[in-house]
């Protein structure tokens, strides 16, 4: 009966450690792919960032570049040359834009209004009394 239990105890042993074995084997068998896996995307990723840093010096250097020349622009502007250059250029200030008021665009209304006076036409004698008299606002019709 000892050597019975002996036996039965050491096939159960052996057994549980066939189990252990095949379970270990399938474990590592998933690290192995897991680590093949890994060195792909470690491969991929060096590739990766290498070309990324390329990139980013190309970036810089133009970036450098572009500074450089908007500082040297600056500087040409800024110069006395470059304001002599503008004031001959432009001589009358032509770039300004004008503020016109409204008493002036009555008078130019009226003003054109007397010079067409030769036709009949009761409407324009209505305007042009309203607009020499200053009695009504016509800012709207003008």
């Amino acid at each position: 009966e000892a050597n019975g239990a002996a036996i039965e105890s050491k096939t159960e042993r052996h057994g549980q450690v066939g189990l252990e074995i095949v379970t270990l084997k399938e474990e590592l068998d998933d690290t192995s792919k897991a680590l093949v896996d890994d060195q792909k995307f470690l491969a991929d990723l060096d590739k990766n960032c290498a070309t990324k840093k390329q990139e980013w010096e190309e970036r810089s250097a133009t970036r450098a570049d572009e500074l450089l020349a908007i500082a040297e622009t600056i500087k040409l502007l800024n110069d006395d040359d470059a304001l002599e250059l503008f004031k001959k250029t432009l001589p009358s200030p032509s770039l300004l834009q004008v503020k016109v008021g409204v008493k002036a665009v009555r008078q130019q209304a009226l003003a054109a209004l007397r010079a067409s006076r030769g036709r009949s036409d009761p409407r324009m004698d209505l305007v042009m009394l309203a607009l020499a008299g200053h009695s009504k606002n016509f800012d709207k019709v003008l």
